[in-house]
């Protein structure tokens, strides 16, 4: 929960719409300098006047309605860009490119668990066992 002044300075510095939907999303109103833009849209913020652990943040692409709230998890983030989150890495993957997705490495994808395009199995083997079913003779 933030204090009176700096929920102030955030609806002031944000304005009325996204400042309702920082509140909605995120439970918190920030501000904060955007650091850079992954490939998938999501923004990647600083503020240094924040207490620690709480300097940076990444605003979700799929955020951009006020009703989308159960669309963004953090499986959505890029390794790279994890590794800046989590202060891992010290420069953002704009500069530091260590980080870097091979080329021969698959494309990221986000964990799609829980969705409609989530993988399911299925069987490709032969049943071991068969149903019974009971031959019935004629009566005279």
């Amino acid at each position: 929960m933030s204090s009176l002044p700096r929920t102030i300075k955030g609806f002031l510095k944000l304005g009325p719409s996204r400042f309702m939907r920082q509140l909605n999303n995120m439970g918190d109103t920030k501000v904060g300098t955007l650091i850079g833009t992954d490939k998938f849209g999501n923004k990647y913020f600083e503020n240094l006047n924040e207490s620690y652990g709480r300097t940076r943040w990444v605003q979700f692409a799929k955020e951009d309605s006020f009703f989308s709230r159960a669309e963004a998890n953090a499986s959505q983030v890029p390794a790279e860009w994890h590794g800046w989150l989590h202060r891992m890495l010290d420069a953002p993957p704009t500069i530091d490119k260590s980080m870097a997705a091979p080329k021969w490495g698959v494309e990221f994808t986000e964990n799609l668990t829980g969705s409609p395009k989530a993988f399911k199995t299925y069987n490709t083997t032969r049943a071991k066992f068969q149903a019974w079913t009971p031959k019935v003779a004629n009566r005279a």
